[in-house]
Formats: C-alpha cells, sequence, structure tokens
C-alpha cells in the first residue's frame, strides 16, 4: 500500500467518527422532536392549552436533521443515481461520470456555503416570534452542513480519481446481487 492510500484510508477513518457522531446527533434531534410534538399535540387537543414556541422549535431541529442526515448520504454516497444509467457504461465513462459528478456536488456545496453565509448573517438579528431565538439558527444548517457536504464530496471526488479503471472493470464484470438489483430499480436495502 502507497502513502497516499494510507493516508486516504486514515481520512476515512476520521471520517467515519465524524459521521457515527453525526448519526448519534440525528438520532437525539429526532427524538427530541417526536417527543415535543407528542407533548404539543397532547397540550393542543386534550389540556387545549398548547405551547407557543413548540413549533418554531420542532421546525428548527427538522432543519438541522435535514442538512445532518443529507451529509451522511453525501458521504456514503447514497443519495439518489440513475443507477440502470451508470451500469450499462464502460467502466471509464462509469470513471469520468463519478468524476463529473463529484466535481459538480462539490461546486454546489461551496455554492451552498457561500450563499448559506449571507443568508444566515442576513437574518441574525431578526428574532422568532416566540421563543426570541435568532433566525439565523434556521439559516446555520446551510453552512454547517453545507461544510460538512463540501468535506465528503471531495473526499469522494479524491477517492474516485484515485480509484483504478480497472477497479471499475472488475465491478462490471461481476453479476448483479439481489440488493444491488433492488437499489437500482429504486428499493432500499
Amino acid at each position: 500500500m502507497n502513502n497516499l492510500q494510507s493516508t486516504t484510508l486514515k481520512i476515512r477513518s476520521g471520517l467515519e467518527k465524524v459521521i457515527h457522531v453525526e448519526r448519534y446527533v440525528c438520532s437525539i434531534v429526532l427524538i427530541i422532536v417526536t417527543l415535543i410534538t407528542f407533548v404539543q399535540v397532547t397540550m393542543r387537543f386534550v389540556f387545549r392549552a398548547p405551547f407557543s414556541w413548540s413549533e418554531e422549535v420542532t421546525l428548527m431541529f427538522l432543519v438541522w436533521f435535514g442538512y445532518l442526515c443529507m451529509a451522511i448520504d453525501i458521504y456514503t454516497d447514497d443519495h439518489a443515481a440513475l443507477y440502470f444509467l451508470h451500469k450499462k457504461l464502460n467502466p471509464t465513462l462509469k470513471k469520468s461520470a463519478d468524476i463529473m459528478r463529484h466535481g459538480l456536488l462539490t461546486w454546489f456545496f461551496s455554492q451552498m456555503i457561500r450563499y448559506g453565509w449571507m443568508i444566515t448573517k442576513l437574518n441574525a438579528p431578526k428574532r422568532m416570534p416566540a421563543t426570541k431565538f435568532s433566525q439565523s439558527l434556521m439559516y446555520a444548517p446551510l453552512v454547517f452542513g453545507g461544510i460538512l457536504m463540501l468535506i465528503y464530496s471531495l473526499f469522494n471526488l479524491v477517492d474516485t480519481i484515485l480509484t483504478p479503471r480497472s477497479a471499475y472493470q472488475k465491478a462490471s464484470d461481476s453479476p448483479a446481487t439481489a440488493e444491488e438489483l433492488m437499489v437500482e430499480r429504486g428499493g432500499t436495502l
């Protein structure tokens, strides 16, 4: 194993730890959102005394949850793709398409960070009506999630560039498993 491969393995190991923390945070956020929503519905329909802040807090948590989950999908490369088309390409075109895809994602996330930062700064002095939190908390996930997605897409881009064409050839030659066919047809594992 050369130094470049060893470095990418170390980086992947570090990113796996970040992903583990992200998944844990997403799990906690989902539990909090579920609890707040359950208590809010109970307070509204049983006690006729709803909380004024619950919708703002729930929406804020859902936005954070969404961007953290998107970052995880970018790292694992599990986002939507045209598998049926990709599978029909020859190994050189597959690698080229993957490089182009990761390059476009990297550019998109850099723009998301740039404009997300502008929107976050613009909304920082504004307050939410019920909680009085800064509205920037609703837009900060664009920047935070965008940074994570940019890092992950850059890593995927470099990893794709370093992947030899022979790996694409080997993947093309192997028969598709039932799980791969299910994913190709739009199902999940």
